[in-house]
């Protein structure tokens, strides 16, 4: 008797079932198989993509590393540690005090480190320092200061004369110095390039190098405090 229903009811609705059964394969076929292999394709051309775009990224990357200058870039690294070290050197800012003291026919009675100070676009600490020397020779010991191979500037003094023409002088001369970043950045990230700005703030390095290099004239009224070269 079943079985004669399930005839008579093919029989009547076979023109709607065939398509039914068709349309419900598909229907399967699309949700579980077409659209999870389409999310994957595109997934998978979007990973494609961003490797290609990763690729022309570090290609260009290498083809400038390659147009570089090492010897330049090493030269201006020298000089910019040269006159602006990454770190605190008070051996060396000690050392070169002393000799610009000397040369200047001072004597250096007493010295103390004070605190670190911020500065705009640098870091500094001060140098405390008594010398005692000719009268006529305190202009050149500031200006030799200011304009030696490493960057310093006098931001205070106080001098008590002496009848012999000699004075005894209290300097505060702040040693700038800059840490060194600690990363440079990812392999993703562009490649690091010296501005404009940067280029000509060495190039005023180098000057105020040659220029410390020459025999100073005493001159009266010698401006206090090297001006901020980060400004």
């Amino acid at each position: 008797m079943k079985k004669e229903v399930l005839v008579k009811f093919y029989s009547t609705y076979k023109l709607y079932i065939f398509p039914a059964a068709v349309a419900i394969s598909c229907l399967i076929l699309i949700i579980f198989v077409i659209f999870p292999q389409l999310g994957k394709l595109l997934s998978n051309n979007k990973v494609a993509t961003e490797l290609r775009s990763k690729a022309d990224f570090l290609e260009v990357k290498a083809q400038v590393l390659e147009g570089l200058d090492g010897n330049d870039l090493s030269s201006k690294l020298n000089y910019a540690l040269l006159f602006f070290p990454a770190e605190k050197d008070f051996t060396n800012a000690l050392g070169l005090l002393q000799n610009i003291t000397s040369q200047s026919s001072f004597s250096i009675l007493s010295f103390a480190l004070g605190t670190q100070t911020a500065v705009k676009g640098a870091q500094s600490y001060l140098v405390k320092l008594e010398v005692r020397g000719p009268k006529f020779l305190l202009p050149q010991l500031l200006s030799s200061i200011e304009n030696s191979d490493r960057l310093m500037r006098v931001s205070s003094i106080e001098v008590n004369l002496s009848p012999d023409e000699s004075v005894n002088a209290f300097l505060g001369i702040d040693a700038l110095y800059l840490s060194a970043p600690a990363s440079f950045g990812t392999t993703d990230s562009p490649l690091p390039t010296l501005t404009q700005a940067d280029e000509q703030l060495i190039t005023t390095l180098v000057r105020a190098g040659e220029v410390g290099q020459q025999p100073s004239v005493s001159t009266p009224g010698v401006p206090l405090g090297k001006s901020n070269p980060f400004e």
